[in-house]
């Protein structure tokens, strides 16, 4: 079994640090379309590739390999190769990557508001235009009309 949580060397020195901007380095840590996707699935327990593809069916095998490779590369998850034929890896989040798990449930309460305001919206574009229920730009209309909506509200 081989296992790449980190470092091999800890005596090492680092690397120098890409930037020195705490914004930049939290977005290119997990600022991917599925990094975060990654990290709570993995949060819940060691997956396999596979498995993680089956949870994401619209990730690519490509993204998804890039994905985990840039997660374990920002010591955000572990990897672990088991000497088996077939060869069976395993991916699991690391101590550094529960870090992560406060942004997770943040951006999930709000990515559940966000699916009501937005459920707000197309329901109201649906009620106007009931035979343009489906049409992206009728609903993208509605959208525009609520944001015009809150920003007269808060302007007053």
């Amino acid at each position: 079994m081989e296992t790449h949580p980190g470092p091999q060397n800890v005596d090492a020195p680092l690397p120098a640090l890409p930037t020195k901007c705490p914004m930049t380095a939290a977005l290119n840590a997990v600022g991917g379309k599925w990094s975060l996707i990654c990290l709570y699935w993995l949060d819940s327990g060691s997956r396999r590739f596979n498995e993680l593809r089956r949870l994401m069916p619209d990730i690519s095998h490509k993204v998804l390999a890039a994905t985990l490779r840039n997660l374990e590369s920002e010591g955000l998850i572990w990897r672990t190769v088991y000497a088996e034929v077939p060869p069976r890896v395993e991916y699991g989040i690391s101590n550094h990557g529960e870090t992560v798990r406060p942004i997770i449930g943040a951006i999930r309460a709000w990515g559940r508001q966000h699916l009501e305001w937005k459920l707000q919206a197309i329901g109201s574009a649906c009620s106007e235009q009931p035979d343009a229920c489906g049409d992206p730009g009728v609903q993208a209309e509605a959208i525009r009309k609520i944001e015009e909506a809150d920003r007269q509200r808060l302007r007053s």
